[in-house]
């Protein structure tokens, strides 16, 4: 009897214990996703992790307003803007998570985009496309960016391409659609208009919402990862 009354009491801790954890747990994740509920796309845990896999996975738990803006580049992105060369399998380009990495022309900074590297450090040779379809809202010299082109997208999606060589056929007010090219890729900028050669030949993608008239940027790694696999091919080579 006195055996059957400790296993009894032993089951009793174990139970407490069991549900006190599975509580405790429960609470926690309640707290996180209440957390998740409140950020803003201001947030910059938001902003460094935009658009990685887990974050979509998990959009439920986003507010309302950062689920919108990842949907909306969801369905708006359609290709790499940098396709592959069918005449060059050589020309590769590379990219890294740089984002907030430090920048200190003309004063220290964070890097508020992805830099896609050439294989070829030769300006002029690799296609820039854009990513989605948009007006071109900014077109020309910026002394940071070289010479760029700025995106509008129909949600009001902001896409920066920069330090190009040249442009294409293009216009400022003028409607492109995604895949079209917009130039190639260079190194221009870090200097007065045409300034090259202040860095290696790569493009400078950034990628911005707006809010309350103010510019804010998220990181593009994650873009560029998921659409590593729509990439348009071109003819294009070092010669």
């Amino acid at each position: 009897m006195r055996n059957q009354k400790i296993d009894r009491m032993i089951l009793y801790i174990f139970l407490l214990a069991f549900f006190t954890v599975l509580g405790t747990d429960y609470l926690e994740e309640i707290g996180r996703r209440r957390t998740l509920q409140q950020k803003t796309v201001e947030d910059p845990e938001f902003r460094k992790d935009f658009f990685s896999e887990s974050m979509r996975e998990n959009r439920h738990l986003l507010s309302e307003e950062c689920k919108t803006f990842l949907e909306n580049v969801e369905n708006e992105v359609n290709y790499h803007p940098i396709p592959e060369s069918v005449v060059d399998k050589s020309l590769k380009i590379s990219y890294v998570d740089g984002w907030m990495a430090e920048r200190t022309y003309k004063g220290k900074r964070g890097h508020e985009g992805t830099d896609v590297m050439a294989s070829l450090d030769k300006r002029g040779v690799y296609p820039v496309l854009s990513m989605t379809d948009g007006v071109i809202t900014n077109l020309g010299w910026l002394e940071k960016g070289g010479y760029r082109v700025g995106i509008t997208s129909n949600s009001g999606t902001y896409y920066y391409y920069a330090h190009l060589d040249s442009y294409a056929n293009i216009s400022e007010g003028s409607k492109v659609k995604a895949g079209e090219l917009l130039g190639y890729m260079g190194d221009s900028g870090y200097g007065p208009e045409g300034t090259k050669g202040q860095f290696a030949v790569h493009l400078h993608v950034g990628i911005y919402t707006v809010k309350d008239g103010q510019e804010i940027s998220v990181n593009p790694y994650y873009v560029l990862q998921f659409l590593e696999d729509k990439k348009l091919k071109y003819e294009f080579s070092e010669f």
